[in-house]
């Protein structure tokens, strides 16, 4: 169980905090809650190197960072990584927030960015247009790194997908403008990426009909069978790597839950 908690633990700091920096961007209310910040957040596991981040405010602008930084203005600091992956999927966490004494304001004013992450949890369905498309894009960008951070974390079921695989893409796009995403696999390794991936036709592309569709499939309300006969989705190349890839998804998704 520790070991499953670690690997949630690597998905979700490596995969859905990064997300932060969409919701800076996406939501002018939000990002000018932090008009001219020059701070640093931090996240991180006791005694585990790996699992450590932290986020930077530069003249309000938004970066993520892999590893420790020497003195953040925050640091959140979970016992374990299952306190880590509670505080990530809603439930309750008291993490050591060191620095919050000495910058409640800072404190104050992360919040409604932490809140504003768990518009990727499963229980969290927008109703409006604006909120259903920053839903999309970021569940999209959260799974294509998320199954790379699952490759890394030599998953039984990814490894066996990745390892004798030749250099494929695997690519996902919301139709006509939306958000695109892709997935290098080459011999066991994987690398995620945003946009679309030019160098060579996909070897399976998911193409969503419009955010409704991409919403619909993404948050589990129809699966891929229905959706393609619904034309809200069309799979572009082999249908069996593009079930084995939809599975792992649902693999993910379950492990977040």
């Amino acid at each position: 169980m520790p070991e499953k908690q670690r690997m949630i633990a690597a998905l979700l700091m490596n995969a859905a905090l990064p997300l932060a920096k969409i919701l800076v961007e996406e939501k002018p209310q939000l990002a000018s809650k932090y008009r001219g910040w020059n701070r640093t957040v931090q996240f991180q596991v006791k005694d585990d190197p790996e699992l450590a981040c932290h986020l930077k405010f530069t003249d309000g602008k938004l970066a993520y960072f892999r590893g420790r930084y020497e003195r953040p203005d925050l640091d959140f600091q979970f016992k374990d990584a299952a306190a880590f992956n509670a505080l990530m999927t809603g439930k309750i966490a008291l993490p050591r927030i060191s620095g919050a004494l000495k910058n409640l304001s800072v404190l104050i004013g992360f919040l409604p960015l932490m809140l504003g992450l768990t518009l990727l949890l499963p229980t969290k369905i927008p109703k409006d247009q604006q909120g259903k498309a920053l839903k999309v894009k970021m569940l999209l960008y959260f799974i294509s790194v998320a199954l790379s951070q699952l490759n890394r974390a030599e998953d039984d079921d990814m490894k066996k997908f990745t390892r004798d695989m030749p250099d494929r893409i695997f690519q996902w796009s919301v139709s006509p403008n939306g958000p695109a995403v892709y997935l290098r696999v080459k011999k066991g390794r994987t690398k995620a990426g945003k946009g679309y991936y030019t160098r060579r036709k996909p070897f399976v592309h998911m193409i969503f009909s419009g955010t409704e569709g991409a919403f619909m499939v993404l948050t589990g309300q129809i699966d891929n069978v229905e959706a393609m006969k619904l034309g809200y989705l069309v799979v572009d190349g082999s249908p069996e790597y593009g079930k084995d890839i939809s599975s792992i998804m649902k693999k993910i998704e379950a492990m977040v839950s």
